[in-house]
């Protein structure tokens, strides 16, 4: 379809061609219209000749390959045997029917700064129009090559959420099988959370929320009194967008690596806000020093640096992430600025 669309211009443009020096070569060299027309045939073939040698082989088996002496020196001789032809045939043709007096040599220069002109402009336009469809080309690449990425990224989440939520469910079964089934209701809208609405690029926030909500219950539920939560919401945290399955990762994490101190609390804080359009994540635990070095390890593992790398990529330079611990406090910062 392109190449039909492609030759089809080609040929209007030369219609419009022989049309107009047609006709420009009647009135300027006051001759009949066949001869107009031979004339106009003649600079047809020196200049479509020119142009679609530069084009379809000077260009991309010299030029491209910067292999830019052969091309300067095939290109040179394709100009002068194109004027040499055009002018030869233009004065035999002309001097056959007018007073054709202006000397060969004359009038081959002119054709010859003509047919350079014309390569000029020719390479010009190629080179620029292959620039642009290769810039374009690679930013589709890189498009899809990102997209491919978030696909395999967001594929990752699901065995490691699969893994600790069915883990917690087999806990509670042995322990309170109402509890269990409460845990596995809740289990099942996670899960549907995930099947049906994290494929998108952007969900509201409203929706993630709910999730994380059920996530903390279910946690609650496993770690009961050896955990203390503190769960909190700003109220404006509503009516935006934002990407699927960002601040689960953090939350498993305080989860899955909080103290379990019998002499002194185990606290786990999870806060949220929206203000200004920066949407901010404070989550903090406390940490058992004789693990730290080992669970400081751990906290690197496949969640928080699958999510790290989303965020790279959705978010680029618009988020902020800073992680520390101080006195056995291990505390999360996530800041996201909303467009």
């Amino acid at each position: 379809m392109k190449v039909f669309l492609r030759f089809k211009y080609h040929l209007l443009f030369w219609i419009l061609y022989f049309v107009c020096w047609t006709f420009f070569s009647t009135r300027y060299n006051h001759v009949d219209i066949e001869t107009a027309f031979l004339v106009t045939f003649a600079w047809f073939i020196g200049q479509a000749g020119t142009f679609y040698c530069c084009i379809y082989v000077l260009i991309p088996h010299f030029f491209n390959k910067k292999r830019y002496g052969i091309f300067s020196l095939y290109m040179s001789a394709t100009i002068l045997l194109s004027a040499v032809f055009t002018a030869a045939c233009t004065v035999i043709l002309l001097s056959r029917v007018t007073a054709f007096n202006i000397p060969f040599h004359t009038f081959w220069l002119y054709v010859l700064i003509d047919n350079f002109m014309v390569a000029i402009v020719t390479v010009a336009v190629k080179v620029i129009n292959d620039k642009i469809k290769s810039e374009q080309r690679n930013q589709l690449l890189e498009k899809e090559k990102t997209e491919n990425e978030l696909r395999f990224l967001r594929s990752q989440i699901n065995p490691h959420f699969l893994f600790n939520a069915i883990n917690s469910i087999y806990v509670l079964i042995k322990k309170d099988p109402e509890i269990a089934a409460i845990t596995l209701a809740k289990f099942a809208d996670m899960l549907r959370y995930q099947l049906y609405e994290c494929n998108a690029d952007e969900i509201p926030v409203e929706n993630e929320i709910m999730y994380l909500n059920n996530y903390i219950e279910l946690e609650k539920l496993r770690k009961g009194d050896t955990v203390a939560v503190n769960y909190t919401i700003d109220g404006d945290v509503k009516n935006f967008a934002i990407a699927p399955l960002l601040i689960i990762p953090f939350v498993e994490n305080a989860f899955k690596y909080v103290s379990a101190f019998t002499t002194k609390p185990n606290m786990i804080t999870v806060a949220i806000k929206y203000q200004n359009k920066l949407f901010t994540l404070l989550v903090e635990n406390t940490t058992d020093e004789n693990n730290t070095v080992k669970k400081e390890g751990s906290y690197s593992g496949i969640g928080l640096e699958n999510v790290k790398r989303r965020m790279e990529l959705i978010y680029a330079n618009h988020h902020k992430l800073q992680i520390t611990t101080v006195n056995n406090i291990y505390s999360v910062l996530l800041s996201i600025q909303i467009p």
